[in-house]
């Protein structure tokens, strides 16, 4: 990663966007793009093995820091985050690098979210599209305070345990600065593999606060060098932004921001039209959530690939998901 060039570009509503553009080898010029998208608490740099290997493969690759991380603007306000908004500033950025061929899009976490409006506003321009550990996202899925309290006690009834603590926390006016004061307490936690550990303080209300307040540290996992922490943990420094503005992905959602928006978009766009992948993890969150089964009756040409990976799939399993990509990019 230390030696690819980002790139800034500034959008129609007057944001800036930082992004890796490899364009395809000269001799495989046949093969497309490849859109990459990250999500919370993340960047562009949570790709660097894909980025690597596939454009060592003689595809494109194209890698935004998404809005409210790294170099790309951190608007404050909400209203910044609307999902049909940050899918056209995608695609307008893409138009304007000279992309207009159709691509192969990937996300993770909240980039799954950002890939789902794309296929939803944009279905034209994708030929496949994969989602790790969180599944395609319907339109019309509200997920309001309301909402998430009302899945919380289902889940929790039904399994022993909530999910939702740290999203209610993030709508708390001190969020932001209590993860500013805490980075490695935030970072390290959400990076642990250790279930009852996140069950209790990322899934439980009220835990994530309590984590923070008392400065706890989990033991962060192997697949991350001491160098690659240094730079996640200068990525969500103070200086940097710190992560207050990207939280706003979350809001955006609770406060309803997206349900206007998503009424427009026709019926017949729900429906994932081209062939799609999910790589479903051993998170205790999205297991709750049954993705695979969500997805199904969406994504006529759909496969699964069960993993014994946690959320960040990609950064565990490199290799795996690589080899799985490819394949499945190939076919």
């Amino acid at each position: 990663m230390d030696t690819l060039t980002y790139r800034p570009r500034i959008v129609r509503r007057g944001l800036t966007y930082s992004f890796i553009n490899i364009p395809p080898s000269s001799t495989t010029a046949s093969k497309p793009y490849i859109l990459f998208l990250h999500g919370f608490p993340s960047g562009s740099a949570d790709w660097r093995h894909q980025i690597t290997h596939f454009s060592g493969k003689g595809y494109g690759v194209f890698v935004p820091d998404l809005l409210g991380y790294g170099a790309s603007s951190k608007p404050s306000d909400t209203a910044w985050y609307k999902g049909k908004d940050m899918a056209a500033d995608l695609m307008e950025i893409l138009d304007a690098e000279g992309i207009r061929g159709k691509l192969l899009g990937v996300g993770h976490d909240w980039g799954s979210f950002l890939l789902s409006r794309m296929a939803n506003y944009y279905p034209d321009r994708f030929l496949k599209y994969v989602f790790l550990d969180v599944g395609y996202s319907a339109p019309g899925a509200g997920l309001s305070l309301q909402v998430l309290h009302f899945i919380d006690g289902m889940v929790k009834e039904k399994l022993g345990y909530s999910v939702f603590g740290y999203f209610l926390f993030f709508n708390e006016e001190d969020a932001g600065k209590l993860m500013d004061e805490h980075p490695d307490s935030t970072l390290s936690l959400f990076h642990s593999r250790d279930e009852e550990l996140g069950k209790k303080y990322l899934g439980a209300q009220g835990g994530f606060r309590t984590w923070l307040s008392q400065a706890k540290t989990a033991e962060w996992p192997n697949y991350l060098t001491e160098k690659e922490r240094a730079a996640l943990l200068m990525h969500f420094s103070i200086e940097n932004g710190g992560f207050g503005p990207a939280t706003n992905w979350y809001r955006v959602q609770t406060q309803g921001l997206n349900e206007d928006d998503e009424k427009e978009i026709p019926k017949e766009n729900y429906t994932l039209t081209h062939p799609t992948l999910l790589f479903t993890c051993q998170n205790f969150i999205t297991k709750a959530a049954d993705m695979a089964g969500q997805m199904r009756p969406l994504a006529p040409d759909f496969t699964v690939k069960e993993t014994q990976a946690g959320h960040w799939i990609m950064l565990e399993l490199p290799d795996e998901v690589n080899q799985e990509l490819e394949g499945f990019f190939e076919k």
